[in-house]
């Protein structure tokens, strides 16, 4: 069977090389996935697993993506156990954190002698080191980034091929992230699981031997200047003889019409690399990227040699601009606009980080769903099928480098900060929707204080400046001030009402880049809140309510549209439950899991706050929708006579009955909740019948309806 798997890409490669790489047609780059090549696993560190003869019969059979801590082959599932047993052993670790390895075989045919073989890896983590046939091709560290290795000097044409991957996400001293002290809790951990693995997809590129090796594209426009495009192609000659190739730049608007060509004549002398500068003036009409109407526009980049195709490149860009600063609205193009955002992990259960692209494209419809504009891919660049998706569904995105927790001291801890910061950068530049750059979260932690994570923010906040020049760099809760004012917009955390002080204490001015409070789904409760008291120490269930929950993202979501003329806006934390096997997770409902998420872990079950978020944040003429929240009285008959109930909705107004209109409960104005303007309430209602019936009024017509069984 694994035969089969690599025959299959072997054939399926030579087939398009009969048919694009004829005398006198062009040849076009070839990349097929390597997910599903029959690889073999195994979680430990194996002596000798990197040799080609070495035997893996009784290893795993597993297909990438892949990790090894959450489930996703079905066997290795332990993220939930906590990092370490301290009843056990204080040094015993149940959540593993090592090494392991993959293994796989792949074949090129002999017509790809004089072409360029590349493996690609979308991500591994966080250290990869890479063997083909035996030979040590590339080292990687960073789980977060694409890397590619070429391997053609190793690989054996038409033969079998080995390909071996050792994975390890030990926390290292040399590696972002890494945490001071993993076996203490916050602030010396921190809030999120990082699993290990081959967890994003793994191609097998191949290419003549002068390639296009990436593209820049930076459209520049605003004010009363002229839009402006500047392309720059990378190019490289792997050969061993000075090429002169033609770089052709074909622009397309999001039309799909052609509305410029650039050409270029470049010689690469052997084994050089080069860019190619072109610029363009006259874009035609200007399609401007926003949440509303995210255009897209599209280069196709050919590069030619004696008049034959050797290379093709694609890639995207967007026209936009925005002005982004504390105590002043966001404005994106022009138009003020509030940030109603979201934070994200890919985490998810049976899976860890190990989700499809189906899934990324699924989470971004979710939350956009939800109403939000503006996406916080915590603590780590997304999977680049996540934000391919948000750039195309309209959702901006603030990505980061994983520099959480801790910084180190260890000056190869800054290098590969910035290593990872260049690459984050360099795949993501195209993307309109991405606005910010963050350098970090709370990552402020460290031997050497205030003046190392000075140091180490200073030379990064500087080095994405000189590689993006044109976008915000952020960082998120800094301990000191100093730290914060090394960015470009500082942006704090607000955790009144939740972990210490009241949810009044909400007064932003600044860009908040998390603020919410854990919401366990099967906790219910009749209390009335106050957003006056402090409820952070109480230690009781009705905390963990979904009722609390919903009242305090209320409070705060009211406040945000109130201030939206004072401050650029905020993200809620955070879009779905996610593992965090940190020490003082293990007391919460769910042992080891954040339960701040709209959803549950499964990415599919929602709570009652993401419909409270629909009602503020969703156009009723664009998307109706109406949400009884199911309270503690459809499970207990005994608050039936005096119910308390509540509904979101962005209709006008909600018509309630008892069972059918022949039994009607009134008619209410979004006029209650904390201040006054998220819900719509009835008090004292006697419920008779076994459901309740609402209606959403928009317009003088009906567009929503919900109902709820009484138990």
């Amino acid at each position: 069977m694994r035969k089969l798997f690599y025959s299959i890409v072997v054939i399926f490669i030579t087939l398009i090389f009969w048919s694009f790489n004829d005398p006198g047609e062009k040849f076009e780059r070839i990349r097929v996935s390597l997910n599903n090549n029959g690889w073999k696993f195994k979680k430990a560190d194996v002596k000798n697993a990197y040799k080609p003869n070495f035997k893996d019969d009784d290893w795993l059979d597993v297909s990438i993506p892949h990790d090894f801590n959450g489930g996703s082959d079905g066997v290795h599932n332990d993220v939930f156990k906590g990092r370490f047993d301290f009843e056990l052993d204080p040094d015993h670790r149940n959540m593993y954190k090592g090494p392991a390895f993959y293994r796989t075989q792949f074949e090129v045919g002999e017509k790809f002698k004089d072409k360029r073989v590349f493996v690609e890896f979308e991500a591994v983590s966080l250290e990869a080191t890479v063997w083909v046939n035996g030979k040590e091709v590339g080292n990687h560290k960073g789980g977060y980034t694409a890397f590619t290795l070429d391997v053609t000097d190793y690989v054996k044409f038409g033969k079998s091929n080995s390909l071996v991957v050792k994975a390890d996400n030990s926390n290292n001293p040399a590696i972002a992230p890494w945490m001071a002290n993993e076996k203490n809790a916050f602030p010396f951990s921190f809030d999120y699981a990082v699993y290990g693995g081959i967890y994003r997809d793994v191609w097998l590129t191949i290419t003549d031997e002068v390639k296009i090796e990436n593209v820049f594209n930076t459209p520049l426009c605003g004010g009363q200047a002229a839009a402006v495009l500047n392309i720059e192609t990378r190019l490289r000659n792997y050969s061993e003889d000075d090429k002169t190739v033609i770089l052709t730049s074909v622009v397309s608007d999001p039309t799909g019409k052609e509305v410029t060509t650039l050409r270029r004549k470049k010689t690469l002398t052997a084994g050089e690399q080069a860019s190619i500068r072109q610029t363009e003036t006259s874009v035609g009409d200007l399609y401007f990227w926003s949440p509303e109407s995210p255009d897209i526009y599209k280069v196709k980049s050919t590069l030619s040699l004696d008049g034959k195709e050797i290379d093709q490149f694609e890639s995207v860009f967007g026209f936009r601009y925005y002005s982004l600063a504390n105590n002043h609205p966001f404005l994106l193009n022009d138009k003020q606009t509030l940030i109603r955002g979201v934070n994200r992990h890919q985490d998810m259960e049976g899976l860890g980080y190990a989700l499809p692209n189906e899934q990324h494209v699924k989470d971004v419809q979710i939350l956009k769903d939800a109403g939000f504009n503006f996406i916080r891919h915590a603590h780590y660049p997304s999977d680049q099928e996540f934000a391919k998706a948000a750039m195309e569904k309209g959702m901006m995105l603030w990505l980061e480098i994983p520099l959480t927790g801790s910084t180190s001291e260890d000056p190869a801890f800054l290098e590969n900060c910035k290593s990872q910061l260049k690459e984050m950068i360099e795949q993501y530049y195209n993307n309109p929707a991405v606005i910010l750059w963050g350098i970090g979260n709370e990552s402020d932690r460290s031997g050497g204080g205030e003046a190392v994570s000075n140091h180490v923010f200073g030379e990064l906040v500087e080095y994405a400046h000189e590689l993006d020049p044109n976008r915000t760099v952020t960082g998120c809760n800094y301990k000191y001030e100093s730290n914060q004012n090394l960015v470009d917009i500082y942006s704090p955390q607000h955790w009144g009402g939740w972990y210490s002080r009241t949810a009044t204490s909400y007064k932003p001015h600044e860009i908040i880049g998390e603020y919410g409070s854990d919401i366990d789904m099967n906790i219910r409760t009749n209390e009335v809140f106050d957003a006056d008291k402090n409820y952070s120490a109480s230690g009781k269930p009705d905390f963990w309510s979904q009722e609390y929950g919903a009242f305090l993202h209320e409070y705060k979501v009211s406040i945000g549209e109130a201030y939206r003329d004072s401050f650029p806006g905020h993200f809620m934390w955070v879009g779905f439950d996610f593992a965090s096997p940190r020490l003082d997770r293990a007391s919460n409902p769910v042992p080891f899991m954040n339960q701040k998420g709209l959803l549950l872990h499964d990415h599919k079950t929602k709570k009652d706050v993401y419909f409270m978020y629909q009602s503020m944040y969703r156009d009723a003429d664009d998307y109706p929708m109406l949400y009884i929240v199911p309270s503690t009285w459809t499970a207990n008959k005994e608050h039936a006579k005096d119910a308390r109930i509540w509904a979101y909705s962005n209709c006008d107004s909600v018509a309630l009955y008892n069972g059918d209109k022949s039994m009607p409960l009134g008619v209410k104005l979004k006029d209650a909740g904390p201040r006054g303007d998220t819900r719509f309430e009835w008090d004292g209602i006697e419920i008779k019948g076994d459901k309740i019936i609402a209606e959403g009024w928009l317009n003088n017509q009906v567009v929503a309806r919900d109902t709820v069984f009484v138990r």
